[in-house]
């Protein structure tokens, strides 16, 4: 077996890999991928076991900048595209490879790494945690809704003009928001536009809509529609909805909720905090699931916690204590749930986690915006 980073003529190779592994057909439905794979996966940040020259095993990085408490930023070694397939298990390819990313994650200097995990088991073992949660929202006869709070004028956007304006007006509503990735246009081209079969699954193309006030742009929605059985049972798909402020945010919802023949509405991954449930007339007809999606693994902590600001007690975390102030003591899987506000100190002490002066603890850490990581890599 060797374990090395691929060579440029094996992308196809290492793709091929991980799409079967995951369900998929290589080119089917993408005949782009090669070329965008090159675009989003720095040479050198790529690698592969391969057995008698045949790829088995996958691993990647995203060079990614990871929103933090506060507003400031941090430089994450995203991990993605990681797969071994079905003929290879238990045989310590996932081990290695992991160990490929982290080594070359600790010599760029990267205090922090990410993921979104396939599997809720695996990726403890490696010194990753939930950090950030989400919503999954489903709200059944969206016409029969009022919605509270709107006020913006809605205006449809054609492709070209989305893609000029909604990396600006993201910019703006998710600069206090922890757990978003500052997008670069590299990502809104390859990542967040795709129209790919495999990122459609049957659903129309993405639609655009603007909330615009007084000449301004405020927010937006990306959605696709999905035609149901009957000419009534449709389902609205949101992709992102996106507002600077609650008013611009209610806008946007409430036209999400008023399109003739989709009177289900569905967003797979909203933020913990979406005020839908407090604007609508019926909150039952409005179901949320809650679901871990970012996971983070911690290198360097004193890194971490300049970065989010911390302050006002004496953490003790594993042997070692950062700060000063009241004695508190952080088991260190939660730590990044602590840091990024995806958990709160009372709640974590509830199940023994967080110890000592867990008010002290409370106030530390506390963040008026919950995190949100609205990207699944």
């Amino acid at each position: 077996m060797e374990l090395r980073a691929i060579t440029d003529d094996e992308v196809g190779a290492f793709r091929a890999c991980l799409l079967t592994t995951f369900g998929e057909d290589h080119g089917e439905g993408d005949p782009d991928g090669d070329r965008r794979f090159r675009a989003l996966i720095a040479p050198g940040q790529a690698w592969a076991a391969f057995d008698r020259g045949i790829v088995v095993g996958t691993a990647g990085t995203l060079e990614l900048e990871l929103g933090m408490p506060g507003g400031g930023t941090l430089a994450m070694a995203g991990l993605t595209m990681v797969s071994v397939r079905p003929t290879h298990r238990r045989r310590g390819i996932l081990r290695q490879l992991m160990q490929l990313h982290l080594d070359d994650a600790r010599a760029r200097g990267r205090a922090i790494g990410g993921l979104w995990a396939s599997e809720a088991t695996i990726y403890g073992r490696f010194g990753y945690a939930p950090a950030v949660w989400d919503h999954a929202i489903e709200v059944t006869g969206a016409r029969e809704l009022a919605v509270a709070g709107a006020g913006d004028d809605v205006e449809w956007l054609d492709d070209a003009r989305a893609r000029e304006v909604l990396p600006a007006v993201y910019a703006r509503a998710t600069a206090q928001r922890p757990g978003v990735l500052r997008r670069s246009p590299v990502w809104w081209r390859e990542r967040r536009f795709q129209e790919q079969g495999f990122v459609r699954r049957g659903a129309s193309q993405r639609r655009h809509v603007l909330a615009v006030r007084s000449g301004a742009a405020v927010g937006y929605l990306a959605f696709r529609q999905r035609v149901g059985p009957g000419s009534l049972g449709g389902k609205l798909e949101i992709i992102e909805l996106v507002g600077i402020d609650p008013r611009a945010i209610a806008s946007l919802w409430k036209f999400a909720l008023a399109v003739d023949l989709f009177p289900t509405v569905v967003w797979a991954d909203a933020p913990s905090d979406d005020p839908l449930i407090h604007l609508v007339s019926n909150p039952r007809a409005v179901s949320r699931k809650r679901a871990d999606s970012l996971w983070l693994r911690i290198e360097d902590t004193s890194a971490v916690l300049a970065a989010c600001g911390f302050d006002g007690c004496a953490l003790t975390v594993g042997d070692r204590t950062y700060g000063k102030g009241p004695a508190v003591e952080v088991a260190p899987q939660v730590l990044p749930a602590l840091v990024m506000g995806g958990a709160r100190a009372t709640e974590l002490a509830q199940a023994g986690l967080v110890r000592g002066d867990v008010m002290a603890a409370e106030r530390a850490f506390a963040t008026p915006i919950a995190p949100w990581c609205p990207e699944i890599f």
